[in-house]
């Protein structure tokens, strides 16, 4: 289930009085293009960089760390896009969470397919994530990753209406 807030401010300041995690996504496009990753090997769906707010952090700040350390893309001016409410069942367990979006842009010179690995600070070991271009009309996301879409497509082109 997914619920929209009308501010950042709001959102925050809900998962702050329900104790809930932040979590950043972050939608970096190219003309026509979104960035998505897959877990090689295992098959943890299709998905955007995205992590936890830290202690201290703006999740403007979490966006610009989040896709260096799992892409090791140095980008800046993240332009919000949206903040929203999440609570699924997972297979493993239940979860409930605030996203706060981002959109960043990047040259349109990078590689099609690029493999990044990214130390797990928590319980050691690595993964590698397989980044790839995806339609941005239909990236085919998981965890409902894509609940900020139609608000990235009405910011890259404001004179249309998304349909998703």
């Amino acid at each position: 289930m997914v619920t929209f807030y009308d501010t950042q401010a709001q959102a925050r300041a809900d998962a702050a009085a329900r104790g809930l995690r932040e979590k950043v996504l972050c939608f970096v496009t190219r003309p026509g293009e979104l960035l998505v990753f897959d877990h090689v090997p295992d098959d943890s769906g299709v998905q955007l960089p995205a992590g936890g707010v830290e202690p201290g952090e703006l999740p403007a700040q979490t966006a610009v760390r989040e896709l260096r350390e799992e892409s090791g893309l140095s980008l800046d001016g993240p332009r919000f896009l949206v903040s929203y409410f999440w609570e699924a069942q997972l297979p493993d367990r239940f979860t409930r969470q605030v996203c706060h979006a981002y959109a960043l842009s990047v040259p349109a010179d990078l590689p099609d397919i690029w493999d990044y690995t990214e130390a797990n600070a928590t319980g050691g070991g690595t993964y590698l994530f397989r980044f790839r271009w995806a339609d941005l009309r239909a990236p085919a996301l998981d965890w409902e990753m894509d609940a900020a879409l139609p608000h990235l497509h009405r910011l890259l082109d404001p004179s249309k209406e998304s349909s998703l």
